[in-house]
Formats: structure tokens, sequence, C-alpha cells
């Protein structure tokens, strides 16, 4: 009814009363946003003058740039007389264009923050940057905290954090968008040191500042920490957490193998009215968690959940490989090999991360023939490539199989040059079936690849004694011990109450351990 009532005012005898726009405004504000409508109205505009009014003028530029193509919003930009800031701010936004910024100079028409932000959107590259930082200074906007935020947001997308820090070393008034722009970059690059000095010395933090910090620990490989810091900020703060911060306090669950918090969140989801149904990323997690930390039937669970109550995310493939990879790890290779061909079954295309849960299955389950099937079915029936990461599977398969030659043999013909990660797999199945022979090549290889690995030399000294060359094992230790050289500690997690523990072999000096 507003669309038809707004054509109705359409007529050449109406005088162009500034009133009319504002009649117009809401009557098109309610119209199916059709073409024909920003055609007739921008028609209308210029018969009747209204085109010299830029509240009307730009508010047919927001219609065409919702319901048409640049193309066909750009010639109508071209024939207001006068366009306002908003009107620019407009072009600036959808064209990530600097022509419209220095034509709204030209003309003497002051930018407004929202212009400086588009502006710094803009810059596709640092010589754009820094040409958008410039105008801000030249203008005198660079004392304007929401100007700050998007430069440093600007610096720390192109990995030039060190811009990014003299921005902020300079804002005499910060914000919580300021620390957390930081705190978040810190993290992402691996500067966990950095990011916790600007996390402590927040005067207040909100959600997004704890789920930055405990983001930057998980990236990190610092899971003991964030899972601490996760509980500090249950005890000192009323913040409730989200979705996103429970993703990555789960990822942290588990690689310690922290069941008891895993549960704990797991419960609180029930508690709140949290369904994991209803999130593939979050259910993705809960499953890892539960078959990393051993409860592999509490993973199968949640898979079988989700499958039958969210039949749109279902088809999520990363939720399918979290399943086939736990499956596989836990030795249910059988049931792995199931859900693979489920996953088939229900139209889902694998990925590389899918076929190395798969090869892994074989391996455990000692299906070699499978195995080696799969492995050269990859490109051909589902265009994935073979990667490393598969051919090491590959290996594991037929050192666990005891076929050590046939692994060598693979290992040498890669289409690609292999990493020291398949030759250990090798070297591993070399110890296990006591093969001297294939274990002193590939062992001396690995010691060329990584002279400074204690762990290297420890290796082949286990495989001479496994055969029993006493002399040969000398020799290898005495040559460690000459190039000063260790291996690296070992270490494990325990949770204990809630709390997960790192002991040490050799260790005596854990609270826990004091009488």
């Amino acid at each position: 009814m507003r669309s038809k009532a707004s054509f109705r005012l359409l007529q050449p005898s109406l005088p162009p009363h500034p009133i009319l726009c504002h009649i117009l405004q809401f009557a098109v504000s309610g119209s199916s946003h059709h073409t024909l409508d920003t055609h007739a109205l921008h028609s209308y505009s210029i018969t009747t003058g209204l085109i010299n009014h830029s509240f009307f003028a730009s508010r047919i530029l927001h219609l065409s740039l919702n319901t048409t193509t640049l193309h066909s919003t750009r010639p109508i930009f071209q024939t207001i007389p006068r366009p306002d800031v908003y009107s620019f701010n407009l072009m600036l936004s959808k064209t990530m264009d600097f022509s419209y910024y220095f034509h709204m100079r030209a003309i003497g028409l002051p930018p407004n923050t929202y212009t400086f932000a588009l502006l710094i959107r803009c810059s596709g590259s640092f010589c754009d940057g820094t040409l958008g930082h410039g105008q801000v200074i030249k203008c005198g906007m660079d004392g304007l905290v929401v100007v700050n935020n998007c430069l440093m947001s600007m610096y720390c997308k192109m990995g030039m954090l060190i811009y990014a820090r003299k921005v902020f070393d300079g804002m005499t008034t910060l914000d919580l968008v300021s620390y957390n722009t930081m705190v978040s970059t810190y993290g992402k690059i691996g500067d966990v040191g950095n990011a916790k000095k600007l996390f402590d010395s927040m005067p207040k933090r909100n959600l997004v500042s704890w789920t930055a910090m405990i983001d930057g620990y998980v990236r990190n490989g610092w899971y003991s920490e964030a899972l601490m810091l996760f509980g500090e900020m249950q005890a000192a703060s009323e913040i409730e957490p989200d979705v996103v911060m429970f993703v990555g306090v789960l990822k942290a669950c588990a690689q310690l193998g922290a069941l008891e918090q895993g549960v704990w969140i797991h419960a609180f989801f029930n508690r709140n009215g949290i369904d994991e149904n209803s999130n593939v990323v979050l259910a993705t997690a809960l499953i890892d968690m539960y078959c990393k930390c051993g409860c592999v039937e509490s993973g199968v669970k949640v898979f079988n959940k989700f499958c039958d109550g969210c039949l749109e995310d279902s088809g999520d493939v990363v939720l399918w490989n979290a399943m086939i990879n736990g499956l596989a790890m836990h030795g249910y290779g059988k049931e792995a090999l199931d859900v693979f061909s489920e996953m088939k079954n229900s139209g889902i295309s694998p990925d590389e991360m899918t076929f190395i849960g798969v090869l892994c299955a074989c391996g455990h389950t000692g299906m070699v023939k499978t195995g080696l099937d799969i492995l050269e079915s990859m490109n051909r029936n589902y265009g994935v490539k073979v990667c490393r990461e598969h051919y090491g599977c590959v290996v594991d398969l037929l050192g666990r199989a005891g076929m050590v030659e046939e692994a060598e043999k693979l290992v040498l013909n890669m289409p690609m040059e292999a990493h020291a990660t398949q030759w250990g797999a090798l070297m591993s199945a070399c110890r296990t079936h006591r093969n001297v022979s294939v274990g002193e090549r590939v062992g001396r290889r690995l010691i060329h690849m990584e002279p400074d690995d204690g762990g290297r030399y420890v290796s082949l000294w286990n495989v001479y004694m496994g055969a029993g060359k006493q002399e040969d094992a000398r020799q290898t230790r005495n040559t460690m011990q000459d190039l000063g050289l260790k291996k690296e500690t070992g270490c494990s997690f325990i949770e204990c109450n809630g709390v997960v523990h790192r002991f040490t072999v050799g260790d005596t000096t854990h609270p826990p351990l004091k009488i």
C-alpha cells in the first residue's frame, strides 16, 4: 500500500515541497524495493527538482545501492548537484574508492568521523593505509578513539603490528575496543607475553577481552593457562561465557585430557538452555573433546544427536571428520570406516582431514589393502590431493603390519620430499619390529635432517639396543654426549579436582607431592 501511495504522489502537478521528500521517504521504506521504484523516483526527482534536496537525493541513492547494481547507482550519484556527506559516505562504503573522499574535499565538504572510518577500511595495501592515516592527521581526527581504533585494526590486518602499537601507545584515551584489538592480534601472531601484559593492564574487561586472551593461549598451545584463565574469569567476574569462548575452552580440554572440565561445560549447556545441536562448531568441539579425553561413547552420542536433530548442518564435513578421527585414534577402525561410508552416502564430500582419519583407522585395524586402495582413490575418485600427512598414515599402516621394507619404498617414492615426520613413523616401525638394517639407514637420515634433535640419536640407540648391537649403541650415545645433546624431557598432564597439573620426568617439586 505504501508503494502504491508513493506513486500516486508522483504527479507533475504536485509542487516539489520539502515535506514531499519526507512522505516519499516513509512510503519507499515500505515498498517491495523493485528496480522500478528507484528509476521512477530518480526520474521524478530530476523533473521536479527534488534532486536538489540533499536528504531526498541521499535516500534515492541508498535505495539504489540496496536494490540495483553499483553500475546503475553511479549515474544517480553523478546527477546530484550538491551531494551531502551521507551520500559520499554511501558511495565510499560500497565502492571502496578513495576518489570519492578527494571529491568531497575538493568541493569543500568536511568529512565526518564515519568518513574516516570508511577511508581506513578502504585501504587494501600498506600504501593506501598510510595515505588514509595521513589524511586523519591532516584533518586533526587522530584524537578520536573511534578513528584510532580503525587505524589499529587496519594495521593489524595488514600484519604491521609495530604501526598498530604506535597508534595504541599514542592514544590519550583508550577504550575496550582498543585493548581487545591489540590483545587479539598479539595472540594471533604468537606473542602471548605481550598479549597477557596488555590484558593485565586493562582497567576493565568484557567478554571479548577474556575470549581474546583465552583464544591466544589455545592458538599457541598454552592449554593449561587457557583453562586457568577461564577459571579466573568465573571467579573474578559476572561475565557469562558464550559459545565462542566455550569452543576455545573445549579445545584446551581436548588437548590436556581435562575430561572433568569438559563434562562441566557440557552440563552448563544443559543448565542454561544452550543447545549444542543448534551450533555445528560447538557440537564438533564437544565430539573432539570427548574423543581426545577417551570418552568415545559420549562423543558418538553428541554426534548422533546432532545429526538426528539438525539435518541442515549435519552436512558439515568438519563434524564428520571429528567423529571419524575420534574413532580412529582409539582403535575403532571398523566403526570409523562405517561413519565414512555413511558420510559418502549422505552426499558429503570428504576432504584432506577426512582421509587422515580414514587411513589411521585402517592402520589401527590392520586393513593394509583397504588403506592402500583408499590412498590410490583419493585424487581419482574424490579430487583430494594426496599430501605428506596421508603418506605418513600409510607408512604407519605398513609399519604396524611389519611391512617395513615396503614402507621405506613408499617414502622414497613419494612425489614430494618426505619430511622428518614420515621418516619418524618409519623409524618407530623399525624399532617395534627390530629391523636394524632399515632402522640404521632411516636413523642416520633423521640425524642428518635434524642434527640438533637429541631424540633422533635416542631412536637410533634404541634400534641398536633392540638388535643387540651394543657397540653401535654405545658409539651413538657417545656422539650424542659429545655434541651436548639431550632428549627433550617428557611430560604429562593430570586432571585432579577440575585442575590440570603438568608433570615432567624426574619432577619432585610439584606442590601436591610435598608432605
